[in-house]
């Protein structure tokens, strides 16, 4: 019984420890995320200025 506890534990911990990494590489991913976010919103908003730049002349 006490062997199949310690292993139990052992998973657990790995377990968790996979966990931690993974929300890790998913803040990272979200970061990364957002600053692509970031950069298609500013090349829309230039396009639309050019745009209408050209609508104007």
């Amino acid at each position: 019984m006490g062997n199949q506890t310690d292993k139990n534990k052992e998973e657990t911990q790995s377990l968790l420890e996979k966990s931690r990494s993974l929300r890790e590489k998913s803040k990272a991913t979200e970061t990364k995320l957002n600053e692509l976010k970031a950069q298609v919103d500013e090349f829309i908003h230039s396009d639309k200025s050019t745009t209408e730049e050209s609508k104007n002349i």
